[in-house]
């Protein structure tokens, strides 16, 4: 590493720190007593403010991880919501992650800098006044690097997000909520559920289109119940907002791939926004097929 490059490392760091280390809800930093089996600690933080059961949380952070002259490694990153700073097996299944497979994956010089931004959605079963941000460890090839020294994380966050019960999610005849048919194809691709529904009391709202991971030229259009809404955006790491009218009832809100960028396939992050609710979900598609989200508007 040149010391050009050393230095504008240095100031990112120093940015980064100062940016997300404002307004944060974690204080004391802990080493855990326990990790889950396969997976080993980088940074277990206390919480302020314990986590709930009954409502869900997105938990971020900046994770960097130290460059080898020679090699490149990746590890599967991991966050565990603990109590007493232990960590217990099974923990995952209240755990979600908003990037597909999220991975720390460092690769040797010329580049100078392995950094990245990762989000999950924790959904807690019991109280926890813990979080521990954890990556895989790879038991039967030694691991060229230290996890404790030369793995960095910075700039978590927890925020809690609305709550919407699941029995709202249901559209009952009764009160003549309008239910949207869910055509099998768009623009000529096969349609693929994403299996993800949200619930808003507003019928305007801000729809945010932007590339959570390596910024690829990656073109997208969006459709809102199989008519175009949003076309041709090019995703950028900053948010791009868009206003959109829901209908009553079930709404269908399809990412359409304009192409594949430079890594197939195509992966947007959606955020929804109004007034007093934020959702956010992550499609992929490819020039084959392309995937949806409900948005239920119910008054």
């Amino acid at each position: 590493m040149n010391r050009k490059r050393l230095v504008f490392f240095l100031v990112s760091l120093v940015t980064l720190t100062f940016a997300y280390g404002q307004n944060t809800e974690l204080s004391k930093l802990e080493i855990p007593k326990m990790a889950p089996s396969g997976y080993e600690s980088v940074l277990t933080t206390k919480l302020n403010k314990p986590l709930q059961p009954g409502t869900a949380y997105e938990i971020g952070f900046w994770i960097f991880g130290r460059q080898l002259p020679d090699q490149s490694y990746s590890y599967p990153i991991a966050v565990f919501p603990s109590s007493k700073t232990i960590v217990t097996d099974g923990i995952l299944d209240i755990v979600e992650s908003v990037q597909p497979s999220p991975t720390l994956e460092v690769n040797p010089p010329p580049s100078f800098a392995t950094r990245g931004h990762f989000t999950f959605i924790v959904r807690p079963d019991k109280v926890y006044d813990h979080l521990t941000v954890a990556l895989g460890n790879k038991d039967i090839i030694p691991s060229p690097i230290d996890f404790k020294k030369d793995i960095t994380v910075i700039g978590v966050f927890a925020k809690q997000l609305p709550f919407r019960p699941k029995g709202k999610t249901i559209l009952s005849k009764k009160v003549g909520i309008k239910k949207t048919a869910i055509p099998t194809k768009i623009a000529e691709r096969k349609l693929i559920d994403s299996k993800k529904s949200y619930t808003v009391s507003e019928n305007n709202i801000k729809l945010g289109l932007y590339d959570h991971r390596r910024i690829d030229n990656d073109i997208v259009t969006i459709y809102l119940n199989g008519k175009i809404a949003v076309e041709h955006v090019q995703l950028k790491s900053k948010k791009q907002f868009f206003d959109l009218t829901l209908e009553p009832g079930q709404n269908i809100i399809t990412l359409h791939a304009e192409n594949l960028g430079e890594v197939a396939p195509n992966t947007a992050a959606i955020l929804i926004k109004t007034e007093t609710e934020e959702f956010m979900a992550v499609l992929e598609s490819d020039l084959g097929q392309s995937s949806y989200f409900k948005l239920l508007y119910e008054k």
